[in-house]
């Protein structure tokens, strides 16, 4: 990985850290999605979940949440 999508991938996690409980409440409003929508935004969701999902876990354990 090049050291900018490096910083890229960094500055990305730290937007993460800043979320609230708020910004997942469903207004997305999932369910008017049309079906090619919601396969892309479960595609996307599964990306994430590889791509930062240890990384979160790893934060987590580093601040005692289970």
């Amino acid at each position: 990985m090049r050291s900018e999508d490096a910083r890229t991938e960094s500055k990305k996690f730290e937007d993460l850290q800043h979320l609230t409980p708020e910004d997942f409440d469903g207004h997305t409003e999932f369910h008017r999605l049309t079906a090619e929508q919601k396969l892309m935004w479960l595609s996307q969701a599964a990306q994430f979940a590889v791509l930062y999902g240890g990384a979160l876990a790893k934060e987590s354990n580093k601040k005692g949440v289970r």
